[in-house]
């Protein structure tokens, strides 16, 4: 029988590959409609302190986007869109100048790439300084943190510390 705390994780841990595997159809879908795409995942599901009312935030980049404006760039990827989820829209050049921005240093340090087709996992290292972790990184993670949720047993000091171990 597992502790209460570990089941609270293990719920939580399902939660949050229930968003990966929607992020990654989504991804599919947008590829489908796009082509070509960089698709990073940032915010509270790339670091783990999501909650109850945490938007899924993605940066999607595509040629598609050259010469469209932002709302209409908006109107042709939107229907692909999970709800919850919000959308930075970017051509490569723009990706490649607006991703650079201070504001952006701390966003892309938890960033997951979730496909690169247009190779910006480099630029993301640069600017956060950090090797971006690809969603099956991050799957795989969330996957052994449900393991040892799952095979924990109820237990004093060990219930609050486990999960820095995973």
């Amino acid at each position: 029988m597992s502790s209460p705390y570990a089941a609270l994780v293990a719920k939580r841990a399902r939660s949050w590959l229930r968003v990966l595997d929607s992020v990654e159809k989504t991804a599919a879908r947008l590829q489908g409609r796009l082509g070509r795409a960089t698709i990073i995942l940032h915010g509270s599901y790339a670091r783990g302190d999501f909650n109850l009312w945490s938007d899924i935030d993605l940066v999607i980049v595509s040629e598609r986007f050259e010469g469209v404006r932002p709302l209409d760039r908006y109107e042709l990827v939107s229907y692909l869109l999970e709800p919850g989820m919000e959308a930075v829209l970017l051509t490569p050049r723009e990706a490649g100048e607006v991703l650079r921005r201070t504001g952006w240093r701390h966003a892309l340090k938890y960033a997951v790439i979730v496909v690169d087709d247009y190779g910006l996992s480099e630029l993301v290292e640069r600017v956060s300084g950090v090797k971006p972790r690809t969603l099956n990184d991050l799957r795989r993670y969330v996957e052994k943190a449900l393991e040892k949720a799952l095979a924990q047993k109820p237990g004093g000091v060990e219930d609050q510390d486990w999960l820095s171990r995973c």
